[in-house]
């Protein structure tokens, strides 16, 4: 078998800096590393390998991008392949994912393993639209890899727990986590390089090849703003002072407000007018903050497209979501329903996205940023060679009829627009950026249900699910509270859980805390983890480096309590307050409590 491990080399995400006068990204001097998801796929690769198996590692970048494949070879390829070539530059995911696929096809790959996303565009579409160019079935977000014989068995990560799956290569993986025994055996990186070309790939390469960089790709950046935020730092004398700035700071998160009242088309009439569409997610039946967020967004861009907004509920039984999403703003309900979707399986609903973007052709798709939705929203993407733009932060229209969409890169210390040149216009939003509409009772959508068919055969089989915490509760919730491993041990946090549940809180970790076993992994937080914008963030003992403080970034107001007066998280803080957390976050509760 043969194993190729896709990595790509990035800027240290704590080098990253903006040049406010050229208003672009300062490159030169900055140390590049590993991408470190693509460190985890490297190992997860050197690990599965049986007699007579090469593992081949293989990116796509500059000359430089060299030392990033000696690295993976250190960590245990036998060979790499370097896609080096003008004509590759300025891709965009679809640009990317075509031109490897086109290098996995000539190299003969089995097994593909990559890292969930890298942490500089952060937009984790790849692995699953390379998977869509290979026809290949394809496993996102995986902590666990197990080789049976001929099959694997792959291990999950979901927002609410793990999923397990078995499944024969011709495969496609993505993981998040180094594997929990690492292989042993480290290799010299010395091994030979073979730089491909296009022309190594498709023979005659054409001017302006529309397979190839940014010709090839259906979106382009139009701008890239800082958008660092500045936190006001106060150090505490106590709880009380702290309740009383927090207080004073509480307000709306930093979103755009949203109403029930649709603006006036920005584009000249006569002229065509446009639907905007949310793909609504459910939860136990019932549709996630997050979908709600996006229909009342919806509605917005929906006046501004003169059309109407449009949800799309996926799944079994789904009259009652159909219901809440009228209630919550939309003027449409699309009934998409079939047994085959009453659980979330990536193939069967990347195949039922694709057949309504076929059939219907909706200008604007907005898809939540759940673990499913960043699964088979790019799927089917990739399978259409749509243009998709991840993790959105903002989301406009201009006079024209296109989405005009903001996503963070570099752990949020910047935002890119982005306009995409294909339709459907798609792209996944994260959460907490916009605020649902309060319900109407007496709305009355217009309800259409859409004739899937069947549903094709899965080639990757689920075997078992399991839930470990409530579903989303971090991204919905209006307060968290994320411990860092100082904070002792389990018992430490079943008490910080306690008093996290007086303020109607939900409680993460960060990285170390995660990995010490104080909390399920997918509850961590941070550039390797999830991004969150409640209004209340409190860090107790957390490490604040840049990795961390990447998670919160759009967070209204932070806390940070730490016993150390110069912990780095102090200084990231709206307000601080030194201490034992033992002592500090029980008086800070009561205060802000009482």
């Amino acid at each position: 078998m043969r194993i190729v491990c896709l990595v790509k080399q990035v800027p240290h995400p704590s080098a990253v800096e903006f040049d406010q006068e050229t208003k672009q990204l300062k490159r030169e001097g900055v140390p590049l590393l590993l991408n470190p998801f693509d460190a985890y796929a490297a190992a997860h690769a050197a690990g599965l390998r049986g007699d007579g198996d090469e593992v081949v590692a293989m990116t796509m970048g500059p000359p430089q991008a060299e030392e990033a494949l000696r690295e993976t070879m250190r960590l245990g390829a036998d060979r790499a392949v370097h896609l080096s070539d003008r004509v590759f530059a300025v891709a965009d995911t679809i640009g990317t994912s075509r031109t490897i696929a086109l290098a996995l096809r000539k190299l003969g790959a089995d097994l593909v393993v990559c890292g969930r996303k890298t942490v500089d565009a952060e937009t984790a579409q790849v692995p699953p639209e390379v998977a869509a160019f290979l026809g290949r079935p394809h496993v996102t977000g995986v902590v666990a890899l197990e080789r049976r014989g001929d099959s694997l068995r792959l291990t999950r990560e979901t927002d609410a727990g793990h999923e397990a799956y078995e499944a024969e290569p011709p495969l496609v993986v993505s993981v998040v986590a180094a594997p929990a025994e690492p292989p042993a055996a480290r290799g010299s990186g010395d091994g030979p390089i073979e730089v491909w070309t296009a022309a190594d790939l498709v023979g005659e390469v054409r001017q302006y090849d529309k397979r190839f960089g940014q010709p090839g790709s259906p979106t382009r950046v139009l701008a890239v703003r800082d958008v660092r935020p500045e936190r006001a730092g106060l150090v505490a004398a106590g709880a009380a002072e702290a309740a009383q700035a927090i207080r004073e700071r509480l307000g709306p998160v930093e979103s755009a407000a949203t109403s029930w009242e649709k603006p006036e088309r920005l584009g000249e009439k006569p002229g065509r007018s446009y639907d905007c569409w949310t793909a609504v997610e459910l939860v136990d039946g019932r549709p996630t903050r997050l979908s709600l967020e996006l229909l009342a967004k919806g509605r917005e861009l929906a006046g501004k497209l003169g059309g109407r907004n449009v949800a799309l509920v996926l799944g079994d039984d789904i009259a009652g979501a159909s219901r809440e999403a009228g209630r919550h703003g939309a003027e449409v309900v699309v009934e998409a329903a079939s047994p085959d979707l009453r659980d979330y399986h990536p193939e069967r609903w990347s195949a039922a996205l694709r057949r309504v973007l076929e059939r219907e052709r909706p200008h604007v798709l907005l898809v939540p940023a759940s673990a499913s939705g960043r699964d088979f929203g790019p799927r089917a993407a990739g399978e259409l060679e749509l243009g998709m733009t991840a993790d959105c932060v903002g989301l406009g229209i201009d006079r024209a009829g296109r989405l005009i969409q903001t996503k963070p890169a570099y752990g949020g210390a910047i935002v890119s627009v982005i306009m995409g040149a294909t339709t459907p216009q798609l792209a996944t939003v994260r959460s907490r950026m916009f605020d649902p509409l309060e319900p109407r009772d007496d709305a009355a959508p217009e309800v259409r249900r859409l004739e899937l068919g069947s549903l094709p055969d899965s080639r990757v089989r689920l075997v078992e699910r399991r839930a470990d915490s409530p579903a989303l509760d971090l991204e919905e919730a209006e307060t968290v509270v994320c411990v860092g491993r100082s904070v002792g041990d389990r018992d430490a946090v079943a008490e910080v859980e306690r008093l996290a549940a007086r303020l109607g809180a939900a409680v993460g970790g960060d990285r170390e805390a995660c990995d010490a076993g104080l909390l399920p992994r997918n509850r961590q937080i941070g550039l390797y983890g999830r991004a969150l914008a409640p209004q209340l963030y409190v860090a107790v003992g957390v490490n604040g480096d840049s990795e961390h403080v990447a998670g919160p970034m759009k967070a209204g107001t932070i806390v940070a309590l730490d016993a150390d007066r110069d912990a780095p998280m102090l200084r990231e803080a709206d307000v601080a307050l030194v201490g034992d957390w033992r002592e500090t976050l029980p008086a800070l509760v009561d205060s802000l409590s009482g």
